[in-house]
């Protein structure tokens, strides 16, 4: 069977989701079937290695910068021959999929590597959020928790599968318990709307009187760097914060820690958690966050069950009180259960069981449910029927077509159902508002800096051509 991996942004970045697209085409591949993997080259950056093209399957690249370039990428995807389709992409390039795939009876499954409320509030229009899911034969979302985030219809079609865990790290317990100072460590860019680390630092502005012995390490880098070493200074916590930049590997980090936190109000697997636990760290983080409620058990860290650096103060200071031997064994209960319950294999098997059957589901229809909308939608919006040669001459190749019939499934399904009404989360409404608001404010510093920038640059110009009209 030969599986094609959508990561239009394989070639411009190295994230999370690339990674894993990486193990998914190795693990299929040694399993006996073939992989491709298919990246926009309109995304490439010179930034990312040759190597990186350099792989034991397929490569295809394709152009969805023009009408000719989209139209040539849909007669690779047709000639490449691909049983199944899984496309893991985390913006509204996921857009593209419909029309790409199209006509070509290739069954389509969207891999979502995001909690499903961020298209909502990130930007994302409603076609684009709901139309895309509507159009896949199969989802796949990242933690239990997120299918009731799903409109109900198309909960059925949704399938639970994490991220592998790394292996068992080698831990030296008696040199972490004879260590004269301790650490909390969080690791992850520095982007104040998902992350929060201002809350992990006020947190810890607070405790840091009450635990001479202990330090704070920020590992990663990002756009607030330069906010986040102000902030420290006028904390007064400055001589206790450590910031080590990004780094290839955070391990040796993990190793010289005692606790790891992670004050986010969204995420989307976070893997650092897992990756924590492996080096049998005891785990913190807010209570509103799904992954951190979902991998902080019993026994195994602390929550913190208000949205403020106080409440965060608390759940450290329990685990910060705990003689070395007590959150050695907390640590150690986290990395069982979460090692466990993300074995590699254990999930290689259910992305193979979820790819095998979406492939055959969709033998036994005669039809993906792409075509099916398509041919439905074509038949039924009067509208669609003269959108096609408004955009040069390339009728449903065009995506203001695929727009077209993307808003008509989608209305439908929004129409019925707002996923915002399912998940049961007693602060549901302040929560959300509290997303839309962050992912608001970070668009407006955004656009902010842009301004700025160009404010300089022309302020400079003004300046150089004053001074030579002075000359």
């Amino acid at each position: 069977m030969k599986i094609g991996l959508v990561s239009l942004d394989h070639l411009r970045d190295w994230h999370g989701t690339t990674r894993l697209i990486d193990r998914i085409a190795a693990e299929m591949t040694a399993r006996g079937h073939e992989a491709a993997i298919i990246a926009h080259e309109g995304l490439a950056s010179s930034k990312v290695p040759v190597s990186r093209r350099e792989y034991p399957h397929e490569l295809i690249t394709l152009d969805l910068t023009g009408p000719a370039g989209r139209r040539a990428s849909r007669e690779k995807i047709a000639a490449a021959g691909m049983d199944v389709c899984v496309a893991s992409v985390g913006n509204n390039l996921i857009m593209h999929m419909p029309g790409l795939l199209r006509g070509s009876g290739i069954p389509f499954i969207f891999g979502d590597p995001h909690d499903p409320r961020v298209r909502t509030f990130a930007g994302w229009q409603p076609y684009e959020s709901y139309g895309a899911l509507a159009c896949a034969d199969a989802i796949q979302t990242l933690l239990p928790q997120y299918i009731a985030f799903y409109p109900q219809e198309l909960r059925p079609r949704v399938v639970e599968i994490g991220v592998p865990a790394p292996p068992f790290a080698a831990v030296d317990f008696a040199a972490r318990r004879s260590r004269a100072t301790r650490t909390v460590i969080a690791v992850g860019r520095f982007n104040e709307t998902m992350k929060r680390l201002s809350l992990l630092l006020r947190a810890f502005a607070l405790l840091h009187k009450d635990f001479p012995d202990w330090r704070l390490k920020l590992v990663g880098d990002g756009p607030y760097w330069e906010y986040y070493h102000e902030m420290a200074r006028q904390l007064g916590i400055k001589g206790r914060v450590d910031f080590t930049g990004a780094v290839p590997d955070p391990g040796v980090h993990y190793s010289d820690a005692d606790i790891f936190c992670l004050p986010s109000l969204i995420e989307g697997f976070g893997l650092v958690y897992v990756e924590a636990a492996a080096y049998a760290l005891p785990l913190a983080g807010y209570r509103f966050c799904v992954p951190s409620a979902s991998f902080i058990g019993p026994d195994m860290g602390a929550l913190a069950d208000e949205n403020t650096p106080e409440s965060l103060a608390e759940a450290l200071r329990e685990l910060m009180k705990l003689p070395p031997e007590q959150r050695e064994q907390t640590g150690l209960r986290a990395r069982d259960a979460l090692l466990t319950r993300y074995d590699s294999k254990l999930i290689f098997d259910k992305w193979e069981k979820l790819i095998i059957q979406t492939r055959d589901r969709v033998k036994q229809a005669g039809t993906t449910v792409l075509d099916k909308i398509w041919g439905d939608k074509m038949q039924t919006t009067g509208e669609l029927k003269h959108i096609g040669p408004q955009w040069d001459g390339l009728g449903p190749d065009s995506p203001v077509w695929t727009k077209a019939v993307l808003e008509a499934a989608a209305a439908e399904i929004s129409a019925r159902d707002d996923p915002m009404k399912h998940h049961g989360h007693p602060n549901a409404d302040a929560e959300a508002e509290n997303i839309r608001l962050r992912c608001e404010l970070a668009r407006l510093k955004e656009d902010y800096d842009r301004l700025e920038k160009t404010h300089n640059t022309l302020l400079a110009q003004y300046r150089a051509a004053a001074g030579k009209r002075r000359k």
